[in-house]
């Protein structure tokens, strides 16, 4: 009898080893933490130049035009490339509306009429009602489904329009100082929101680190001299018992707790669904992050009536 020549048990593994590591061949996280701080770091420089909301609108523009690029991969749907256009085109649209009114209630019809824009585009590209209880299929019910295919649109856009707050918050000068604010601490709890071993871990440290990056960075601005608009008016309890300085330090931990929250759930949300890791992938998680940084500072600001 003839024995199995040992090579061909050798290249088996070989074979498997190669495949493994194609398939498992990705783009490096900190792409998602650098396109967070290109962002944060470009929206500071457009916060000092004259007419700031005006200039911090593109920004926000280029952060809604990667999530849209990115978005079908991250909620691992079908999106047809008309939604992502119109997608697109409301995250652009919007912010520079803002900036031309001085209000932030111009995004409520403007995001109602892309809703309409974007509902219609996911429709006239879905596929023919199915039952999905019946046989059995190759494809995920998620993958096929209009429903989920809408719910996936509205989310995204909901994202979209959050990034409209960096403009509305430069359009009034009392709340200006918190943009280069709230940008040092989304970079700061991007970065943090990566370094834990799972998703709750990342969320804790990315507050707390907020947290200390909010600290700091009102202390700098009330070194600077930026907080002269904003001090009548921020906590004034704090203020009248303990002094001016430790009112804005509450603010600036107030703010960096929000916003590392807000940027780290974010990322466990998408981080997780996100298997393919691809650079659309990445580069659109990175611009959410972004986006929705400004949504728990503004919320702050308008409930807190300052």
């Amino acid at each position: 009898m003839t024995s199995t020549p040992p090579t061909r048990s050798r290249t088996r593994p070989n074979r498997g080893r190669r495949r493994e590591t194609l398939a498992t061949r990705h783009v490096p996280n900190g792409i998602g933490t650098l396109t967070v701080t290109l962002l944060a770091v470009a929206t500071i420089v457009a916060w000092w130049l004259p007419g700031s909301r005006w200039s911090v609108g593109p920004v926000a523009a280029i952060a809604s035009f990667l999530l849209a690029l990115g978005w079908p991969t991250l909620a691992r749907l079908h999106m047809p490339w008309l939604a992502q256009a119109v997608l697109a085109l409301g995250g652009a649209l919007t912010p520079m509306a803002v900036a031309y009114w001085k209000n932030l209630d111009i995004a409520v019809p403007l995001t109602g009429i892309t809703l309409v824009a974007l509902v219609a585009a996911t429709i006239l590209d879905a596929p023919a009602p199915r039952d999905h209880s019946v046989g059995h299929t190759s494809e995920h019910w998620g993958s096929t489904s209009l429903t989920a295919a809408l719910a996936s649109s509205v989310t995204g856009l909901l994202i979209v329009t959050s990034g409209s707050m960096w403009v509305s918050l430069t359009v009034h000068e009392r709340w200006s100082v918190i943009v280069p604010m709230a940008a040092l601490i989304a970079i700061i709890a991007a970065a943090s929101a990566r370094s834990g071993r799972s998703a709750k871990a990342g969320v804790v440290y990315a507050m707390l680190t907020g947290i200390v990056a909010g600290l700091v960075a009102a202390s700098i601005a009330w070194i600077l001299g930026q907080t002269s608009d904003l001090l009548p008016v921020v906590f004034p309890f704090i203020a009248k018992r303990f002094g001016e300085f430790v009112a804005f330090l509450t603010l600036g931990g107030v703010t960096g707790f929000g916003v590392g929250f807000a940027v780290s759930v974010v990322d466990a949300l998408l981080g997780e669904r996100a298997a393919s890791a691809q650079l659309a992938n990445v580069l659109g998680r990175g611009a959410a992050k972004f986006l929705v940084a400004a949504l728990p500072v503004y919320a702050m600001i308008r409930i807190g009536g300052i």
